[in-house]
């Protein structure tokens, strides 16, 4: 059986913006309201087929990260070799985000060593889209205008109904190109280890 690369995705954002729960819609196609805050961080993976070649597999490597601020000394860690990053705002409160998504991002920047360009590597997401008031349609159109000048993705999701959720995984398998595949066949397994909080494993993707 041909192995599975491995590919890093981390999800970055406050507390209580739904990251966790963001999460189990995608493995488990469940929502839990009464999900406890993440400590440190939460490793979970998943291994999903390519659109285009439903016989080549990659596993996804899902890192949710804790938002609180006593943990934010530790989240750095997390971004190492990241391929992709979530930076994720709660669509309930809006009002408060754009300035939350600006910092997420910076520190993405900031933090990662990898040569991949930012708007490669971070898609913004919209979690609680089932709460948005249309009220505060000019605080969105303030964060649409940041993604779109800085060239990132954005997506609106609901962790409660799963709306969303299942397109932007897909969204983010369907980009691998052969290149990744390629340079993972030549790298050694051996040796390697892994160090992790908790995890979860499904064999099917979406």
């Amino acid at each position: 059986m041909v192995p599975s690369p491995g590919y890093k995705i981390v999800l970055l954002g406050d507390s209580s913006v739904g990251k966790t729960s963001l999460v189990h819609r995608f493995i488990n196609d469940s929502f839990n309201e009464n999900t406890a805050n993440t400590i440190g961080a939460a490793f979970i993976t998943k291994k999903c087929p390519l659109s285009n070649d439903p016989n080549r597999h990659v596993k996804l490597e899902i890192w949710d990260t804790a938002g609180q601020e006593r943990y934010r000394s530790l989240t750095p860690m997390y971004y190492r070799s990241a391929r992709v990053a979530l930076v994720c705002f709660d669509m309930s409160d809006i009002q408060s985000s754009f300035e939350r998504v600006r910092y997420w991002v910076d520190q993405m920047e900031l933090n990662s060593s990898e040569t991949q360009t930012i708007e490669k590597k971070v898609i913004v997401v919209g979690n609680k889209s089932d709460m948005y008031k249309e009220s505060d349609s000019n605080e969105l159109a303030e964060i649409e205008a940041y993604c779109e000048e800085h060239q990132l993705q954005l997506f609106h999701c609901s962790a409660k109904d799963g709306k969303g959720v299942t397109e932007l995984f897909t969204y983010i398998v369907d980009k691998i190109d052969d290149s990744f595949f390629q340079k993972a066949a030549q790298e050694p397994t051996v040796g390697r280890q892994r160090i992790t909080l908790s995890s979860v494993s499904s064999s099917k993707c979406c």
